[in-house]
């Protein structure tokens, strides 16, 4: 009976074993051919993200999913080839992940919903869904999307819109053009006190997710001749050209401290001279697969660490923010936001931002 007994908790140690070594997460690279399309397939347990390459006529297209690890191999068992002239897209099938399709339009990698019209209309009509209709229209700016929270710097305060509502968030008494030192942390939108000049020592905070505004009062001053490297959570960190100091600002309870310069470098904190960061504008690298260029107006994807660029839109005017895997951008007076699976959508219309865009405009 003893005997029995080591024996069946044998077996099933053996197999948790079994099981762990066998479900667990494993780098890997897979090379096979689908359609004669030389496919590379590869997973990185770090990045948490399948990356697959597609060579056709000697053009190369990639393309990244985010996604837990999975037993399977050869994702891919079919490819779609769409083509006009040298232009052409793959539409890569497969039961488990999901795809979109990948296209080469006028010499370039580009988003399959900026090809040309004779390609496009070869793309099956499950990929190109309609933008929205206008919803309504608020203090003259037109709201297609409302999926976001939006606030609008309007020169005295902001516009808050939202699912939920719209309205104004008033803070200063006169107007104020140049409001470089306003910024994000997760729950919140941060300015100084600009009713102040050369220092401030107390800011709003403004929650991203109700509107609702407080002050703090600051135990030390800081000149506006500063700027923000970044944040973590709800800590706001702020570099004093002027003073050559960097503080930790805890926008929840308003307390500020002096620190040693250091910089967060993919999540972890690197220490530097202060030195490396004044007069620098530095900014924090945050963790992320995907990485936005603005190049002339054009704006384009290539996944991190990888060389591939795609072109996703033309005529762009401005970034104005990035967060995980979107991109927010402006294109005159129209902002946009770009999901990698479903591409650009219209969000707001603002006549103003023909002429006055930079440091206005704020999307969570």
């Amino acid at each position: 009976m003893k005997k029995l007994k080591i024996f069946q908790i044998t077996i099933v140690v053996l197999f948790i074993i079994f099981i762990f070594f066998f479900l667990r997460a494993t780098d890997y690279t897979k090379e096979y051919q689908v359609n004669d399309i030389n496919i590379k397939e590869s997973y990185d347990k770090k990045k948490e993200s399948y990356y697959f390459t597609f060579e056709y006529n000697d053009i190369i297209l990639d393309y990244l999913y985010e996604s837990n690890y999975k037993q399977k191999r050869n994702f891919i068992n079919d490819i779609e080839i769409i083509e006009e002239d040298d232009n052409f897209c793959l539409i890569p099938k497969g039961d488990t992940l999901e795809f979109i399709p990948l296209c080469y339009n006028n010499k370039e990698n580009t988003y399959y919903k900026n090809v040309s019209d004779n390609l496009k209309e070869q793309i099956p009509e499950e990929y190109l869904k309609t933008e929205k209709e206008l919803k309504e229209t608020y203090e003259d700016i037109k709201i297609y999307n409302k999926d976001y929270t939006y606030l609008l710097w309007n020169y005295d305060g902001f516009y808050y819109i939202n699912e939920k509502e719209n309205k104004k968030v008033d803070l200063f008494d006169k107007e104020i053009y140049n409001v470089n030192l306003i910024t994000y942390t997760k729950d919140y939108l941060i300015i100084p006190d600009y009713d102040t000049d050369y220092t401030f020592d107390k800011f709003y905070r403004i929650s991203l997710k109700d509107g609702d505004v407080k002050d703090y009062k600051l135990k030390e001053k800081i000149y506006f001749d500063s700027y923000y490297p970044g944040y973590e959570k709800n800590k706001l960190y702020i570099v004093d050209n002027k003073e050559e100091l960097m503080y930790e600002l805890n926008v929840k309870n308003g307390k500020i401290e002096k620190i040693k310069p250091q910089i967060l470098n993919n999540n972890k904190w690197e220490e530097v001279g202060i030195k490396t960061l004044v007069n620098q504008d530095k900014e924090f690298k945050y963790k992320t697969n995907y990485n936005y260029v603005l190049k002339e107006n054009d704006l384009y994807l290539n996944y991190n660490e990888h060389d591939i660029k795609t072109r996703i839109d033309s005529d762009v005017t401005s970034i104005v923010r990035i967060k995980n895997n979107l991109i927010f951008y402006l294109k005159k007076d129209t902002l946009y936001v770009f999901d990698p699976l479903t591409g650009s959508k219209k969000l707001l219309n603002y006549f103003e931002w023909n002429f006055n865009y930079k440091n206005m405009i704020y999307v969570d």
